[in-house]
């Protein structure tokens, strides 16, 4: 092919006119993260769903860390970092509404039961998660939990007693022994000591026990030994 003068001219003309385009493209992409950036700071966080937690606190430790930041580019990563550093949080669900707020709805776990170990009193929350006693933080009272990694079973053992229609609410202490078996203490009086294995069986048994009158002279109540009832 013969190259002219005219095609050369044209060429370069092309090349040009296509530089041009392409950097006309890139600053105005450029002007508009750069615009986002300038307008989107982040004025105000609001927090619902707190109950438990200390609301003064939490919602300081959020302004602090994030407020002025770019609501545009700020991850929901960063805002589940301080908020997963927080025990009383169960689940959490981050909103932006552009273009300055951040809507934060927690659920908050549930406390179980009072957890006593090496000589102090922890809150043991229905997600295992240990918290530290707070006399303030519930209105009601819990039970009492005893002996070495009950709160790894602690949540799983109350899940069986309900499915079973056990009265929960009748326990004041629970006994944990390693060998993965438990004691019940009912209302402050009568011991329950039920069997490693065959919990389900020992439970309705007990039930049963329990309504009978002829059982109210008992302070304990034995299960332990497999189709035998040893009473004190």
């Amino acid at each position: 092919m013969l190259i002219t003068a005219g095609n050369k001219k044209f060429k370069i003309m092309f090349y040009f006119l296509t530089f041009i385009l392409l950097s006309t493209v890139n600053s105005l992409e450029n002007y508009k993260i750069s615009s986002n950036k300038s307008i989107f700071h982040l004025n105000k966080i609001e927090i619902i769903g707190t109950n438990k937690i200390k609301i003064d606190s939490l919602q300081s430790e959020l302004d602090n860390e994030l407020l002025g930041q770019n609501l545009y580019s700020l991850s929901s990563k960063s805002i589940a970092n301080i908020l997963n550093e927080n025990k009383l949080i169960k689940k959490f669900n981050i909103n932006k509404q552009y273009p300055d707020k951040i809507i934060i709805k927690l659920k908050e776990v549930e406390l179980v039961a009072i957890l006593i170990k090496d000589k102090k009193k922890y809150f043991l929350a229905d997600n295992n998660n240990l918290i530290s006693y707070n006399e303030n933080l519930v209105n009601s009272n819990l039970p009492n939990i005893y002996g070495k990694g009950a709160e790894h079973h602690f949540n799983n053992f109350k899940k069986i007693l309900e499915e079973n229609d056990f009265d929960i609410d009748s326990i004041s202490s629970y006994y944990f022994f390693k060998i993965n078996r438990w004691d019940l203490t009912i209302n402050d009086r009568r011991t329950i000591k039920l069997p490693e294995k065959n919990l389900q069986q020992a439970i309705i048994t007990i039930n049963k026990l329990l309504k009978n009158k002829k059982f109210d002279k008992y302070s304990v109540i034995d299960l332990r030994i497999n189709d035998k009832i040893i009473t004190q």
